[in-house]
């Protein structure tokens, strides 16, 4: 085994999955050494290199051999064998920690093992993986299902606590029950959305995720809250005239939608039983929705002619070459909108894909984490990648194709013709960060002639960017509308980022004094206050919070970023980065300058 230092531990991956790698990744970030992981295919290695730079990828057995802590995160139906068979070659070694984080299992699978000394341990994290770096935060406070047996059960705990979760005891046999629950919550979850937005398609709504977001996440909320007497709907009131409606409705939406019927008569039976034993209905309504749901689906009246409009897919096609672009786009006629992002997408993108969907008759997404514009240091390399949760993310949006191409398509080789920014991109981001605007602009002309959109949507929390790309289409003459969306910010008013994952809780908390100036100065403006007025309020704020190491804050005209002077009228921008811990932040904030006599 490896020669940790005391209390530190070798942590070796087998299976650097979406949770291998982070779970690992974790525990390297409290001081244990990870000294190998096994990756066969080609993401799981990408994933190793993101997650854990500097692990050697190596076969079990190595791992196995080098490790104090072992973590198994292999899919369940491979995790028993896997144990036995390395007990038959007697590899597992005495006093070494044995971690399976099967929520199906407790340590029973692990008896092999045992049996020649090593000590096995069962943590499950309740939460889903993206195996990127935006997990790291999540497992913060996550409930983990913790087994053991009673001497070793603290060693367990304590894991999960240095993971950053929460340790909940659960018997051995509890575990199937329990993992159980979880998976029909949350997978048939997924299968039950789906189902509501494929139905809303074929209804002829275009942005289904638009009328469900509200309504589920209000029902979600509220049967967390008070279990199922936030039931609301036709069954709670007894409408058996209301099912009768769905279910003949469902059935004139064609085959392709014959799985939604079934799980509507399903799910609407097993809703009906349960209301009548919570006392929510009574037995004569609840015996007439029962036949209902029984009886056979009457003939649905001829539909009415639908509109030749193009309805949006529900899933986006997903192409990575300019040829696969070509030909998707051919098949897309009336107006084109993009919206550009890096991935690692979130709500603040979203707002720019619902902006896109009604400006324009089909949505581009271009996913590219661009190598141009990031400068020595910077976070290229550990910028979170995972289109797979990004296309979910999409998905329902209204988005028809995204554009996520490799290095080597966008850049077969070093490009001779540069784009030249000008002398805005020689101020504020473009003095901290010399050529990350020519690298900006490079790719967004490169994906401008290949997308050929009629509008392209940004987002104002860039706000020098958005200046740029707009003086960029106009002396260029790229024919395309440069439209951009207030910046989005969480609920407690920071603006929405793929870097906010970067943030520990405490450095999350001395970040809100940055939208709190930003705010301030704003409230200044609307007073009347002059520009230096504005500036120095803002600056007041910042320099009254602790843990924050301002980069820049300054009062500018939108367009050109340059200075305002003290008694300047009309649009201004304040603008401004800092640095909270080792992540850096940037934030915006329009203001209108009418000062008072």
């Amino acid at each position: 085994m490896s020669e940790a230092r005391p209390g530190r531990l070798g942590v070796g991956v087998i299976g650097a999955g979406r949770v291998g790698a982070v779970l690992a990744s974790a525990l390297r970030s409290v001081g244990h050494a990870v000294v190998g992981a096994t990756a066969v295919s080609a993401e799981n290695r990408d994933r190793v290199d993101a997650l854990l730079p500097g692990v050697p990828v190596l076969g079990i057995e190595e791992v196995v051999e080098r490790a104090e802590l072992v973590l198994l995160t292999v899919p369940d139906d491979a995790l028993g064998d896997l144990v036995r068979g390395l007990a038959d070659l007697g590899r597992w070694q005495a006093g070494q920690l044995l971690v399976h984080t099967s929520g199906r299992y407790g340590t029973e699978i692990l008896a092999p093992a045992a049996e020649r000394g090593a000590i096995p341990l069962a943590i499950h994290p309740a939460m889903t993986f993206t195996g990127t770096s935006l997990d790291l935060a999540r497992l913060t406070g996550c409930p983990f299902a913790v087994s053991a047996a009673a001497p070793v059960l603290p060693i367990a705990q304590a894991l999960v606590v240095e993971l950053g979760g929460e340790p909940v005891v659960l018997a051995e046999r509890d575990r199937p029950a329990y993992h159980a629950a979880l998976a029909h919550g949350a997978n048939h979850l997924v299968t039950l959305v789906a189902q509501a937005q494929r139905t809303l398609v074929a209804a002829g709504v275009q942005e289904p995720g638009r009328y469900l977001g509200p309504l589920l996440g209000a029902a979600l909320d509220g049967v967390l809250r008070g279990g199922e007497q936030g039931l609301t709907g036709p069954v709670v009131r007894g409408d058996a005239g209301t099912v009768a409606a769905h279910l003949t409705a469902l059935a004139g939406l064609g085959p392709d939608l014959a799985d939604v019927t079934e799980s509507y008569r399903h799910l609407a039976g097993v809703t009906t039983r349960r209301a009548l034993a919570s006392g929510r209905i009574t037995e004569p309504a609840a015996a007439r929705l029962l036949d209902t749901l029984a009886a056979p689906t009457a003939e649905p009246a001829p539909a009415e002619p639908r509109s030749q409009e193009p309805s949006r897919t529900p899933e986006p096609l997903v192409v990575r070459t300019r040829a696969e672009l070509r030909a998707a786009l051919a098949s897309l006629p009336g107006s084109r909108a993009l919206v550009m992002t890096m991935g690692a997408l979130h709500e603040g993108h979203l707002v720019n894909v619902e902006e896109a969907a009604r400006r324009a008759d089909h949505v581009v997404v271009s996913i590219y984490v661009n190598p141009l514009q990031f400068g020595p240091g910077e976070d290229f390399e550990r910028y979170p990648r995972d289109l797979e949760a990004d296309v979910a993310l999409l998905t329902g949006r209204g988005v028809d194709v995204v554009f996520a191409p490799e290095d080597a398509e966008m850049y077969p080789a070093d490009p001779l013709v540069r784009v030249d920014p000008g002398p805005v991109a020689d101020v504020l981001e473009g003095a901290t960060r010399p050529g990350h605007f020519a690298g900006v602009l490079q790719v967004v002309t490169k994906v401008f002639s290949l997308v050929r959109p009629d509008v392209a949507v940004f987002g104002q929390k860039d706000a020098q960017q958005v200046a740029l790309v707009r003086t960029l289409a106009r002396d260029l003459d790229l024919g395309v509308e440069i439209a951009t969306v207030p910046t989005r910010r969480e609920a407690d008013g920071l603006a929405m980022s793929s870097r906010n994952v970067y943030l520990s809780a405490a450095e999350r908390e001395r970040a809100l004094a940055i939208p709190r100036a930003l705010a301030a100065g704003a409230t200044a403006a609307e007073a009347g206050r002059d520009a230096e007025a504005v500036l120095r309020v803002t600056e007041e704020v910042l320099g009254a919070a602790d843990g924050i190491e301002k980069d820049y804050l300054v009062l500018v005209d939108p367009e050109t970023f340059l200075p305002l002077a003290a008694d300047a009228r009309g649009p201004g921008l304040l603008a401004l980065a800092a640095r909270v811990g080792s992540t850096r932040l940037i934030d915006n904030m329009p203001v209108e300058l009418d000062p008072r006599p």
